[in-house]
């Protein structure tokens, strides 16, 4: 990668508030107080989850699940399960996600995280 394009690349980081944009790391483990169905974008899943990571996201105690996840049925139903039967859920989570129709960003499960159910 050639030195201009290096700076081109972290210039934009910058610009765009994606170095921020981080969070990393596991959410506390919590009984789901809600499932929200967020339009045709994907759910938020609701609880004391806290805000994990080095750059915690903007709100917290909440999880996104982009409908674009490669297992976003199973999450879904994870999730429902978890809110019926008051289990708990467990994330890792990578990345903080802008949610437009809540206006704010939040912790993202991303496809490189991993999620538990327990009771």
């Amino acid at each position: 990668m050639s030195g201009l394009f290096k700076t081109f690349v972290t210039a934009t980081a910058i610009a765009t508030g994606s170095a921020a944009s981080a969070a990393g790391g596991w959410t506390d483990e919590a009984v789901p107080a809600r499932v929200e169905i967020v339009r045709d974008q994907g759910i938020l899943i609701f609880g004391d989850f806290g805000n994990p990571g080095p750059n915690p996201c903007a709100s917290g105690n909440a999880v996104w699940v982009p409908k674009s996840h490669s297992e976003y049925t199973e999450v879904l139903s994870s999730a429902l399960a978890a809110v019926a039967g008051q289990l708990k859920l467990k994330f890792y989570v990578h990345y903080c996600a802008t949610v437009g129709w809540h206006g704010s960003d939040y912790n993202q499960y991303s496809a490189a995280g991993a999620m538990f159910i327990s009771r």
